[in-house]
């Protein structure tokens, strides 16, 4: 019976093995098929690219951007051309491993059985752990996408504000010089209305003129009716404007008064986050005290500590954030040797980036009057945006030089590079990326809080990057 039980068991691993066989034959189908697809959108491609040729001859000024957007198209087909082949190379490669795994089977299956059932109760155990973690990442990551729409939205509505200011103050300058050219017209009219006056005491001499200077004089009364008109409506329209511009302005008014709400509120939030934080991380470091790390438990207890840091980060980011808006942001100015900031900063981000080394080029040795710590808090938020947005490089640069009367600092990454288009808004206040703000943590807090701290020492900002290659974030102090 426990033979026929074995056999049936080994049977069943069998028929499993083949079914994941066949899967990944259908995912090799599926794989030749999207080629195939891709490579009709290619030749597809083409032909518009011949006809777009084609239509350049009366389209000069849209000839480069269609054919710079057409050889982009040919990279990204080129570029998902040999993603496919990749992947139906790794299905060929799965393929002969799946047969390898299915002899290794066949004589480990003896070995299976007696261990299937302690595997059964430990996935049993793991299916709820990874039921549990699976539940607390769906959460974390629909707050995150909460708050990204919340920021956008904000962003979004700023944008409109200003542009609409814009338009309006424009509308109110146009109706102004139209005014002023009434006025003139009207300045016009009262001369023009003289001379016919003088033309009709001449016409009580000049019989033979009289008519035509009478024509004259109703046609010249028409056109003053009518400017008379035109100027009505200039002067509802100036109304309309100054009507519009008052709501504008009352709108402004309130997202300050909502602006001042949000800062207030995000005070009241970080101060009363910061008292229970401190007693779940004293819980949480005699838990990591009291717990073995062979313990299967230490992972999540890790993991539990690294949220407790970013939520400590946070809240310290939204505080320094409330105080540089409200003005209370004070610099405990003191002299202090710019190297030791230097070092201190790059020892700190030291101890969390395992995979990448810091590399201080030059350095300067003298004393500056400025705030030590706020001075560390920016080069701390550069060196750790520069680890986190270049995970493939192994190595971030540091210069620091004098430069006509000012400290010059440089930091150097060989990562995923800023757009153009977005590096002007870098220093705003909850602006991130949208390209990459998924992929990486955060809440577009630190770059804002670092470019305030370096304006409060009379500093300025200046980046440098190239999609792909990597970004360099410079800032220069004045020592006077």
């Amino acid at each position: 019976m426990a033979a026929f039980m074995d056999t049936q068991n080994l049977a069943e691993q069998l028929i499993i093995a083949n079914q994941d066989k066949a899967r990944l034959e259908a995912e090799l189908i599926l794989a030749n098929i999207e080629l195939d697809f891709q490579n009709a959108e290619k030749r597809n491609r083409a032909a518009e690219l011949t006809i777009a040729n084609k239509e350049l001859d009366f389209h000069i000024a849209e000839k480069a951007n269609r054919a710079a957007e057409l050889i982009i198209a040919n990279k990204e087909l080129l570029f998902q051309n040999s993603e496919k082949e990749n992947r139906a190379a790794e299905l060929v490669i799965a393929y002969a491993q799946l047969d390898v795994q299915n002899q290794e089977r066949e004589k480990r299956a003896a070995e299976l059985i007696l261990a299937n059932t302690e595997l059964i109760f430990q996935n049993k155990e793991k299916e709820k752990r990874a039921a549990e973690l699976i539940i607390a990442n769906e959460e974390l990551i629909f707050q995150n996408l909460e708050k990204e729409k919340r920021a956008a939205e904000l962003i979004i509505a700023n944008k409109e504000l200003l542009f609409q200011n814009e338009e309006k103050e424009k509308r109110a300058n146009e109706l102004v010089i139209a005014n002023k050219k009434l006025i003139f017209e009207n300045l016009e009219k009262g001369k023009r209305a003289a001379e016919l006056i003088i033309a009709n005491i001449e016409l009580d001499f000049q019989g033979g003129e009289k008519e035509k200077l009478a024509a004259e004089l109703i046609i010249a009364l028409k056109e003053l009716g009518y400017q008379d008109e035109e100027k009505s409506k200039r002067a509802a329209e100036l109304i309309i404007a100054n009507r519009e511009l008052l709501v504008q302005k009352l709108e402004k008014e309130r997202r300050a008064v909502a602006e001042a709400k949000k800062d207030e509120f995000f005070n009241m939030v970080s101060h009363e986050f910061k008292t229970p934080l401190t007693n779940i991380k004293a819980i949480h470091q005699l838990l990591e005290k009291k717990t073995n790390k062979a313990d299967k438990i230490y992972p999540f207890l890790a993991n539990a500590n690294n949220s407790i840091k970013r939520l400590e980060k946070l809240i310290a980011d939204l505080l320094d954030v409330t105080k540089i808006n409200s003005g209370q942001i004070d610099l405990n100015i003191a002299a202090f040797y710019f190297a030791d900031a230097l070092t201190n900063s790059i020892a700190n981000v030291e101890l969390t980036a395992n995979q990448h080394e810091i590399i201080l080029e030059n350095s300067v040795e003298l004393l500056y009057s400025g705030d030590q710590f706020r001075i560390e808090q920016v080069l701390i938020n550069l060196l750790t945006n520069a680890i986190k947005y270049s995970p493939n490089a192994e190595q971030v640069i540091v210069r620091a030089k004098l430069e006509a009367g000012h400290i010059v600092v440089c930091i150097e990454d060989f990562g995923i590079g800023i757009a153009s288009e977005d590096i002007g808004h870098l220093f705003q206040r909850f602006y991130r990326v949208g390209k990459t703000a998924l992929q990486y943590q955060g809440v577009g807090l630190g770059l804002y809080i670092a470019g305030e701290i370096v304006k409060k020492h009379q500093g300025t900002f200046t980046t440098t990057s190239e999609p792909g290659k990597g970004s360099s974030f410079c800032f220069s102090l004045p020592l006077t």
